[in-house]
């Protein structure tokens, strides 16, 4: 008897977890993306971008004398936390809004990690190369180099009380003069989440 009635107990366990799937679906990632408690997300990767540019154009820190726009180049935003936070959809989104301001130009041919796009220098390797008409072959000195440099980490730190986990990630970005090496605007923004586990646990 008791046997019978593991098995059924087991049956209907696994009815249940089946019925409560949910089929693939698309979604809007700004609006229904899951929140994560112990990880960083797409929204707080899009908050975060925005905030920081609003701040940064706000300061006026890209502004130039000579009335040209600033050239800055992207450097490593690195992850203190202890999630797989992939710091480069942060630096991706911080150019991109850059760029939409109108307040300042990027390189890519010079960056933290490497230059993002090798294309620049390999063009100049074509010197002398008789397969290609060197009238037309990019030549060397007239790469420009960046004015500004935009470096960052996130750092968090996690309290709990009771069944209540809560997750702070601290985002610290900052702005540097390549001619000076001071930093001429720096910022924090401040992303807090928290979870409660019921009392069965999940």
């Amino acid at each position: 008897m008791r046997h019978s009635t593991l098995l059924m107990t087991a049956a209907l366990s696994a009815a249940l977890l089946c019925g409560c799937s949910t089929p693939a679906r698309r979604i809007d990632p700004t609006t229904q993306g899951l929140t994560t408690v112990r990880d960083v997300n797409t929204r707080d990767w899009n908050d975060v971008a925005a905030r920081a540019v609003n701040s940064l154009i706000a300061s006026g820190a890209l502004v130039r004398p000579d009335g040209r726009k600033a050239i800055v180049m992207i450097n490593q935003v690195k992850n203190r936390t202890g999630s797989r936070a992939r710091t480069q959809i942060l630096t991706n989104k911080l150019r991109q809004a850059m760029l939409a301001s109108g307040k300042a130009l990027t390189t890519t041919a010079v960056g933290g990690r490497g230059p993002e796009d090798n294309a620049t220098r390999q063009v100049r390797e074509l010197e002398n190369d008789d397969l290609f008409n060197q009238a037309t072959v990019q030549k060397r000195g007239t790469v420009i180099s960046p004015d500004l440099s935009l470096s960052g980490e996130i750092i968090n730190q996690s309290t709990r009380a009771g069944r209540t986990t809560e997750n702070t990630f601290y985002f610290h970005v900052v702005l540097t003069d390549l001619a000076t090496g001071l930093a001429t605007w720096e910022d924090n923004f401040e992303i807090t989440k928290q979870e409660t586990v019921n009392i069965f646990g999940y």
